[in-house]
């Protein structure tokens, strides 16, 4: 991250907008803030990047204890107890692009990502059930997290909005609670024209009203619980954010930067537990170590097997490992309110749902398991030919359990990998 001397604090304006009927949508539960969980996990970060990494240099050649430490992830080494680096994982699913949205939920149609679920089950005790940041405008394809309805929740990509959002001024309060009192007239207005519209419809039209309705409820349960926490203090942070947004394609690894310092401010300051964080990619040339690559960003992922392009290719995966290991840095340093570090009951997930970016292959996916009360240390190699493989959705099994979740099955996957990580 380059030095950023002359900056202060940038509120962007805030707004809101509502689309009906793709509306976001959250079970929120009565406010508990502040309540301990009694189980390993509190939080949750998945950080993926949307054009994967070189496959070679992300998984160690040796399984087990004493693997030599892969080269795209050379920045994490100091966290090396911490982590686990898990190869043969995957979906079984759509190759491609846009297969990488399937990452979180296992599905590219209507499956709902497993950081949601976590979501439903922590997020009454925080401001934001959840937080979905991203550089930038990303692709297209680049979604990551989806409500059990499958509706693909709007990322924030400007450091300035997230900030404002987590942090906001007093005006800006007075601005929310203007904006929560028209989305609440909005929402009455849109209720009133589907009811008169249901009288006179179909079967099929009623269902697809009825689901209409379940989305407008979930919008109101989210307004109400806005309304319930905005007569409560925000956090003060002193963070001096960019004089602009760097959210310029060339600039992403500077955004992405900044984005994991807000991430981490969010955690510390217990604004939220849950974040999900789409690492984009373009055909952006990147100026690393004084040069410019050999191609764009894209262009070095289809690398053709080019040893230049590989390298150049790899030296962006490594600035990514760099920002990541800021953020263990920030959670390792940071403590919650029983003493205990956040990275111990905090579980990061790093990696991608792109496999080989080369070919668009999206089997083993690069997989990386940070932090929380797991047996790290370790490649954990999973046979794909095995007569009963495991699957990537066995991974979010097990991290949902460690947050005291009820679940023994996720995007077809069964068996969780508790033997591997407990």
């Amino acid at each position: 991250m380059t030095d950023r001397p002359d900056r202060r604090r940038f509120l962007h304006g805030l707004g809101a907008s509502i689309a009906l009927p793709m509306l976001e949508s959250f079970a929120v539960r009565p406010s508990m803030a502040g309540e301990q969980s009694s189980a390993p996990l509190t939080r949750l970060v998945c950080a993926g990047t949307y054009l994967g990494f070189y496959q070679p240099h992300f998984f160690p050649r040796q399984r087990g204890q004493g693997y030599e430490f892969p080269h795209a992830l050379g920045p994490l080494a100091a966290f090396r107890d911490r982590l686990t680096i898990l190869s043969g994982l995957d979906h079984r699913g759509r190759n491609g692009h846009h297969g990488w949205k399937a990452w979180l939920s296992g599905s590219v149609g209507r499956g709902v990502s497993f950081d949601q679920l976590v979501a439903g089950h922590v997020g009454d005790r925080t401001r934001f059930d959840s937080l979905q940041v991203t550089c930038g405008n990303p692709p297209d394809g680049a979604r990551l997290s989806f409500t059990p309805e499958g509706v693909a929740l709007p990322m924030i990509g400007r450091p300035s909005v997230l900030y404002s959002k987590l942090f906001r001024s007093g005006a800006d309060t007075q601005r929310i609670r203007y904006l929560l009192a028209t989305n609440r007239s909005v929402l009455d207005g849109a209720v009133a024209e589907a009811r008169a519209l249901e009288r006179n419809s179909g079967a099929a039209d009623r269902q697809k009203l009825g689901e209409y309705f379940a989305a407008v409820r979930s919008v109101e349960r989210r307004l109400g619980k806005e309304a319930m926490w905005l007569g409560r203090p925000v956090p003060e942070v002193d963070y001096p954010l960019p004089e602009f947004d760097p959210v310029a394609p060339n600039l992403a690894l500077e955004c992405e930067s900044i984005m994991y310092d807000l991430i981490g401010l969010a955690l510390v300051t217990d604004s939220t537990r849950v974040v999900s964080f789409t690492i984009p990619g373009w055909s952006q040339v990147f100026s690393i170590g004084g040069r410019n690559l050999s191609a764009g960003y894209h262009g070095l992922s289809h690398h053709g097997n080019d040893a230049q392009r590989i390298a150049d290719y790899t030296l962006v995966g490594i600035e990514h490992s760099r920002r990541m290991a800021g953020l263990l840095s920030t959670l390792e340093q940071a403590t919650d309110e029983q003493g205990r570090p956040l990275l111990e009951t905090t579980a990061v997930l790093f990696g991608s749902g792109m496999g080989d970016a080369n070919t668009h292959d999206n089997s083993n996916l690069p997989t990386l398991i940070a932090g929380g009360a797991f047996r790290h240390g370790r490649h954990q190699h999973y046979d794909r030919d095995a007569a009963a493989p495991r699957l990537l959705g066995d991974l979010y099994v097990t991290l949902m359990q460690g947050f005291g979740m009820e679940v023994e099955r996720f995007a077809g996957a069964r068996s969780g990998l508790a033997e591997d990580l407990a």
